[in-house]
């Protein structure tokens, strides 16, 4: 998207919304346009990287309406955007590694491994329920970090440009959309059946007790 357009969309869009100081807001992305382009970036990568612009219309249009502030202008303040960044940035670390951590544990159930003496015992019935599971937890947790770095990344972005105008949100790909619906529905009722079978197959609705997991 070139540079006009992607000003004209964007006007349209904010006088649609009855925003006010269309001009201003603008006049201060046509200066981000004039800075980027003389640090040699092309008007599509600058378009790319300013994010969606529905999310950025929705953005003015809510901050005009007095709704909530939108989480962008608490990263345009410095002393609280680099701790709340770094912060972030370790939560989709832990996010990541949950992912890997689920499924190495159901790769270890699947091929039957006994390496790993702190990995509990589980029957043979509940042992499929938990290995299912825990790929869907994979998933889930995967999905959930690649949403969160596109969030991370809009806010990074909003604080490197540090203006008054607004980075949109990055949109993620239909699949990995998907994958988070299925995943998060898919994973509640599984954790739901496994329980249940577990504690049918233990005969006691504490069944890591019985198993002597702890």
């Amino acid at each position: 998207m070139t540079k006009q357009q992607f000003l004209d969309q964007l006007s349209k869009g904010l006088t649609v919304k009855h925003v006010s100081d269309v001009s201003d807001i603008i006049e201060d992305y046509e200066v981000y346009y004039a800075e980027q382009i003389a640090l040699g970036k092309t008007e599509e990568d600058i378009s790319l990287s300013l994010g969606d612009i529905d999310s950025i219309i929705h953005d003015y249009a809510s901050y005009a309406s007095g709704e909530k502030k939108h989480w962008f202008d608490l990263v345009t303040i410095s002393f609280l955007a680099i701790p709340l960044l770094i912060m972030n940035y370790g939560l989709l670390i832990i996010f990541a590694a949950s992912s890997l951590a689920f499924w190495g544990i159901a790769i270890y159930y699947l091929f039957g491994l006994s390496s790993l003496s702190f990995i509990p015992m589980i029957p043979l019935l509940p042992k499929i329920g938990f290995i299912i599971t825990l790929f869907v937890y994979s998933l889930f947790m995967f999905s959930l970090s690649v949403r969160y770095y596109g969030i991370l990344k809009s806010m990074t972005k909003q604080f490197i440009v540090k203006q008054q105008i607004r980075i949109g949100e990055f949109p993620q790909k239909k699949i990995y959309q998907q994958i988070f619906r299925y995943s998060s529905i898919s994973m509640m009722i599984l954790t739901v059946i496994v329980y249940l079978v577990s504690a049918l197959v233990a005969k006691d609705f504490q069944f890591w007790h019985v198993w002597e997991w702890f």
